[in-house]
């Protein structure tokens, strides 16, 4: 059975952001799925929380045939943690530019406790938004494709910030995508996370590689795929 790659959106996103990486993967024979989370949501009160995420990122699992890459980017990195910790079929999990949080620790805490003075708080006080994207989130992104992924971005529902990470895998093979030029999580971060895995990859780009550097992290999954096939 040939390897899935399963991709979960950072904070704010829809799985479209992953739309161009998809129709590479596609034309190098390699199926691949990316879920909605639901803390991700363009109405803030119904933004949801990690735990939610985290069963859908793990249904998203299960409604796979096969071995599963889980790719995960920015804070899609910690419902993919979690759910790579209670699903027996992930056979790698990749971090692109992604929070690779210890068990026990949130969002929140790992910021310090509050969020950067430019984002956005929903007038409910349920969700959050980056008030600058364009510089923060798709720093080296096509200036269009930038403009459309801003338009598109959603609130984001507090508790995915404030529930603490319940698990982490064991026995699951790492591999971390560093973006050197991050300006949004600081590459001396992504380093120390990337001392954890057992492939980590290098590359000049801001917080959103699978937009700017697709072809890269194309290459990056592939390899992935052919390891998960052995």
């Amino acid at each position: 059975m040939n390897p899935t790659v399963v991709l979960v959106h950072g904070a704010m996103h829809t799985p479209w952001i992953f739309d161009p990486l998809r129709e590479r993967l596609t034309s190098r024979g390699i199926a691949s799925r990316a879920v909605q989370l639901p803390s991700s949501n363009p109405d803030s009160a119904a933004a949801q929380g990690l735990t939610e995420d985290v069963a859908v990122v793990r249904a998203e699992i299960e409604a796979v045939d096969g071995p599963v890459v889980l790719a995960a980017h920015s804070y899609g990195g910690v419902p993919a943690t979690w759910a790579a910790a209670e699903e027996g079929r992930v056979a790698e999990l990749v971090y692109i530019a992604a929070f690779a949080l210890e068990p026990g620790v949130s969002m929140m805490e790992w910021m310090g406790g509050d969020f950067p003075p430019t984002w956005i708080h929903s007038p409910d006080g349920l969700a959050v938004k980056a008030g600058d994207a364009e510089q923060s989130i798709f720093s080296g992104v096509e200036p269009a494709l930038t403009a459309e992924a801003v338009k598109r971005l959603n609130w984001q529902g507090l508790r995915a910030f404030t529930e603490k990470l319940g698990a982490a895998p064991v026995g699951v093979p790492l591999t971390y995508f560093v973006a050197t030029e991050d300006p949004a999580l600081p590459p001396a971060v992504q380093e120390q996370w990337a001392a954890r895995a057992a492939h980590t990859v290098r590359v000049p780009s801001g917080h959103s590689p699978h937009l700017s550097h697709t072809d890269e992290i194309t290459t990056l999954l592939t390899q992935a795929v052919a390891r998960a096939q052995k």
